[in-house]
């Protein structure tokens, strides 16, 4: 039985989506996520950065309508990464595997194709 790890993030990109094809033949496009924490103590916002990666045709679509920058929000589910560096110490991180992306910022051309595109993929 899984457990449940969702995730609902909103932030804005932090680098250029990156696309990469397994040996498989699979889609992956991972990007960051700067997510703003404000508090009324302080003026300038606390940031935390998350990892994002997406798969197959989310992954398509996200590596030809994401850029630096874009606000979006990921709705996913919450993945852990375990390993051991070179001095043997262990490592883990936690990152987001995106089931769906929507576009935040305003550009309803975008959001229009992306969703055109979906469907005919589909």
């Amino acid at each position: 039985m899984n457990n449940y790890a969702g995730a609902t993030l909103e932030g804005f990109i932090t680098h250029e989506p990156v696309l990469k094809h397994t040996q498989t033949g699979k889609s992956l496009c991972q990007f960051s996520l700067a997510i703003n924490h404000y508090t009324k103590e302080e003026e300038e916002p606390k940031v935390s950065y998350v990892d994002v990666e997406t798969w197959n045709k989310t992954a398509d679509v996200c590596s030809k309508y994401l850029s630096k920058g874009r606000h979006v929000m990921v709705i996913g589910n919450l993945r852990q990464d375990r390993w051991e560096d070179k001095d043997g110490k262990f490592k883990s991180k936690i990152k987001i595997i995106g089931n769906e992306i929507i576009f935040l910022d305003g550009q309803r051309e975008s959001k229009a194709k992306v969703k055109a595109e979906a469907k005919a993929e589909a």
